[in-house]
């Protein structure tokens, strides 16, 4: 049982620190260092991680066989490169959503439109960053560890 605690506590830790620096960067987009940054920083990455981490796992699955099945005489890392940066758009532009709706509610489409998008790219560099990490370095190693 320990063994199996210590795999989730891992699991947690890097969603809540890749969800947290995105949902950060994100939520000071919206609202900049205000009073209630922190308040509102955490309200995001608490609901940005609790749907972001099963949208993920189930995204990267199917992201991974997508591009595989497109590319089939690509090296692993082309194909990895691939799934990172797909995954990045994908995943920000979801998490840019959630945080956006949390920080500023549903004003109007314009409005939000506009505050979506300056979250979305204000952090779409970092979340490249992180799932290009995550696709060549960390999700291998994560997997042979979690298979042990």
């Amino acid at each position: 049982m320990p063994k199996l605690l210590k795999k989730i506590a891992i699991v947690a830790s890097i969603i809540v620190t890749l969800v947290g620096s995105l949902t950060f960067v994100m939520t000071y987009q919206n609202i900049g260092f205000t009073d209630n940054f922190v308040h509102q920083w955490l309200s995001s990455l608490a609901l940005a991680a609790l749907i972001m981490a099963p949208i993920g796992f189930l995204l990267m699955t199917l992201v991974s066989r997508f591009v595989k099945k497109c590319l089939p005489n690509t090296s692993d890392l082309k194909r990895n490169f691939v799934v990172g940066f797909s995954m990045a758009v994908i995943m920000e532009s979801v998490m840019a959503f959630v945080t956006t709706l949390n920080n500023l509610g549903m004003t109007n489409a314009a409005e939000f439109a506009q505050n979506w998008f300056g979250a979305f790219t204000l952090a779409l560099p970092l979340g490249i960053f992180i799932a290009l990490m995550m696709t060549l370095f960390i999700k291998p190693r994560l997997e042979r560890y979690m298979a042990s």
